[in-house]
């Protein structure tokens, strides 16, 4: 089965969806009962029957019937389609008076039960997919009980997913859309069809819903990051944490060698997770750097005014004039610890190195603040220094929930594809290189005219593609990818395009317009990384293959760029390589 994130058509808030409805009220509640009467290992280990003990039946009521509401202009039997692995049937089906039919629905990787009860016309509402978050979530299709009658379904809430028909060939979740369905009875082909998206199976999630992050926020700053809000020549954003009570932060900066101070005050948005345990809320600050020189190292030191500051770290704005530099590239990093001795070692052997790019996949999971604590830590090092070029993979969107903690995390440029939030794709100019950063979990079409205009105006003498998603890879298939995006590359010859998602190393012969080519010169070279270690997923590579290599351990790039020279290594955090390449022009 390919998967393909396509159109991602909702998004989460940072401490609660945008979309909100009652059940949201009800779950906190819940939560804040359970803190009040148990320890934090009694949470973490809470299962059906403890958290049981919380929910009141008014709770039930509003969890069983204001979760899922939309209208019907005619009496109506509605099929609720659940996964026959969920361990248990969301509770309500039966208490509300659903019956199990002898009906089934399949999808190419999932078979359903279908649950029918006959409502009367007017508001129909439904329960929540149960709370232990189990990822298959239930879908609804819609018929009339009196043969003729037209169904019409209106005001649907939320109201993100528009209906469709229910038939063989639909898609269901709309972060997963080529996942169609194969198998559909008769009784129900060409009903009235409620799609959804796999992440609402997490919002009423308290059974293991519970974590402890191990890096709790302080009064200390911490979590320090660069990265580039515009031209890398003249700016810099400088991002960190600290406790949700510290109000107030800012950035002192000088050139390196001066004596004064300047100070620039900071943004800042707390950023809340009621399930973690340790430490559910802090505060997320953001300042940007202007007007800097091209070329210049500075120093700065973040904090608040009369109050904690950190130790004096440095960064290096880009060089007017293009030179030689160097800079790493990661995927897949997951917030595993990996990820800092693999930067470690490109620092040791990079000491120039710019920058660091991750083509997605930058944390398990996106809505988790824990996750992100874990991957600031293992980065921080390096990005205190260096800016990072992250770009968003599925794990960062994870089953339709959206990008805003990521949008938190990095303050980005904001001069990516109009109709896409700002920041979730852009372009960045370094030295005599072009990285034009792509979002292959939104809409990708969309970004096409965007691409071309980039890759038109350009005058780079090097060209980078970085997204998540492969378009030629071992074991994955993405012909939106392939369709919409790789003939830009070749009209406009990208040189290199990075990306992940595989979980292996691969390196492409020089491709265009869906074929090898003799030269880099002639094509495109599209490569494949991963920094958690690589999983055994062919049997024998495609000819298009240059480089394939399985398993094997956690690896970054390095490329070296000098005027019209390229030189990339792919390496492991002892300092072996597995792959090198060079490139003239």
């Amino acid at each position: 089965m390919r998967r393909l994130a396509c159109v991602v058509l909702a998004a989460c808030a940072l401490a609660a969806r945008a979309n909100a409805g009652p059940t949201d009220a009800v779950i906190e509640g819940i939560v804040a009962r359970m803190r009040a009467s148990l320890t934090a290992d009694q949470m973490l280990a809470a299962d059906a029957r403890t958290v049981d003990r919380f929910v009141t039946a008014r709770d039930r009521a509003t969890l069983g019937t204001k979760y899922w509401q939309f209208t019907a202009n005619v009496p109506t039997r509605v099929s609720v389609m659940r996964h026959r692995d969920q361990p248990e049937p969301p509770f309500w089906l039966r208490e509300r008076g659903f019956r199990l039919t002898d009906l089934s629905v399949r999808n190419e990787e999932y078979q359903y039960e279908v649950w029918q009860k006959d409502f009367p016309a007017g508001r129909i509402g439904l329960g929540i997919n149960g709370f232990d978050k189990h990822r298959v979530h239930y879908f609804v299709c819609v018929g009339p009980q009196r043969p003729g009658d037209a169904v019409r379904v209106t005001g649907q809430t939320p109201s993100t997913w528009p209906a469709g028909v229910m038939r063989k060939g639909a898609t269901i979740y709309h972060d997963w859309p080529d996942l169609v369905l194969t198998e559909v009875p008769s009784e129900l082909d060409g009903q009235v069809l409620l799609t959804t998206i796999r992440g609402r199976a997490r919002e009423a999630h308290l059974i293991g819903g519970f974590r402890s992050t191990p890096y709790p926020s302080s009064s200390v700053p911490d979590q320090i990051a660069l990265t580039w809000p515009d031209d890398p020549k003249t700016s810099v954003a400088v991002q960190w944490r600290a406790s949700v009570r510290t109000a107030r932060g800012a950035v002192q900066w000088r050139a390196s060698g001066s004596s004064e101070w300047r100070d620039v005050p900071a943004t800042s948005v707390v950023l809340r997770d009621t399930r973690i345990l340790n430490d559910p809320a802090v505060r997320r600050f953001t300042a940007r750097l202007g007007g800097l020189t091209p070329g210049t190292a500075y120093e700065y030191r973040v904090g608040t005014p009369g109050g904690t500051w950190s130790r004096i770290s440095r960064f290096r704005t880009a060089p007017d004039a293009p030179g030689a530099f160097s800079f790493a590239w990661l995927s897949d990093t997951h917030n595993r610890p990996d990820t800092a001795a693999l930067l470690q070692r490109a620092v040791a052997t990079h000491p120039d190195a710019a920058f660091c790019a991750i083509t997605g996949d930058i944390v398990g999971t996106g809505q988790y603040r824990d996750d992100w604590d874990q991957f600031c830590s293992h980065t921080t090092d390096f990005a205190r220094e260096r800016p990072l070029l992250p770009g968003l993979g599925n794990h960062d969107t994870i089953d339709g929930l959206g990008a805003d903690l990521y949008l938190a995390m990095f303050s980005l440029p904001r001069n990516g594809a109009p109709g896409l939030k700002p920041e979730k794709s852009y372009a960045v100019t370094y030295g005599n290189a072009l990285f034009v950063v792509l979002d292959c979990t939104d809409d990708i079409a969309a970004q096409r005219p965007w691409l071309e205009k980039v890759l038109r105006e350009s005058k780079a003498t090097w060209k980078f593609a970085l997204f998540h998603f492969p378009p030629y890879s071992l074991d994955e298939d993405y012909p939106e990818i392939r369709r919409e995006w790789c003939p830009l590359f070749d009209r406009y010859h990208v040189d290199f395009v990075l990306c992940g998602h595989v979980h292996h190393l691969e390196r492409t012969h020089p491709i265009r317009a869906g074929k090898v080519v003799g030269s880099p010169a002639e094509g495109t070279i599209y490569l494949m990384t991963v920094a958690v270690g690589q999983r055994p997923t062919f049997n024998k590579p495609p000819d298009f293959a240059a480089v394939a290599m399985e398993p094997g351990p956690p690896l970054f790039h390095a490329f070296t760029i000098k005027g019209r020279a390229l030189r990339m290594q792919a390496m492991d955090a002892t300092g072996k390589v597995w792959d090198e390449l060079e490139v003239g022009k």
